[in-house]
C-alpha cells in the first residue's frame, strides 16, 4: 500500500513540466540542436507554421506540429502574456512513450487514460 502511493507521487513529480520560454524563429533552419524546455514557434510573413519542442515524457523525441490550415492534421497555437497555449491535445500513440497531454499556458496538462 505504502510502496503504491509512494510509486504514484513519484511518478506524478516526473510527469510535471512545464515549457521554460517560448522563442519565435522564421525557419526551421533556426531551431538549434538542443531544444532544452523551450517551445520554438515557426512563424514567417505573421503566419505561425511549426511548433516543435522536445516531448515532456523526455523519452528523447522531437515533436513537430502543423500550425497551417492544410490537409491533414493541425494544431491552433495562442500566444497570451508570454505563455502558449496549443489545442487540440497531443497524443502519440505511435510512438514508444505514447504521451497524451495539452500545452495551456506554457504547463504540460497530462491526460490520465482509464485502464
Amino acid at each position: 500500500m505504502i510502496l503504491k502511493k509512494v510509486t504514484e507521487w513519484w511518478r506524478k513529480i516526473q510527469r510535471k513540466h512545464a515549457f521554460k520560454r517560448v522563442l519565435i524563429i522564421e525557419s526551421m533552419t533556426e531551431l538549434p540542436a538542443r531544444l532544452n524546455s523551450n517551445l520554438y514557434i515557426v512563424r514567417r510573413g505573421g503566419h505561425d507554421r511549426r511548433a516543435v519542442f522536445n516531448c515532456p515524457c523526455k523519452c528523447g523525441r522531437r515533436i513537430d506540429l502543423n500550425l497551417v490550415k492544410a490537409g491533414g492534421p493541425q494544431w491552433i497555437f495562442r500566444l497570451e502574456k508570454c505563455k502558449a497555449t496549443i489545442e487540440p491535445s497531443v497524443w502519440l500513440l505511435e510512438e514508444r512513450c505514447q504521451s497524451h497531454f495539452f500545452i495551456r499556458e506554457n504547463n504540460v496538462e497530462w491526460v490520465q487514460l482509464e485502464v
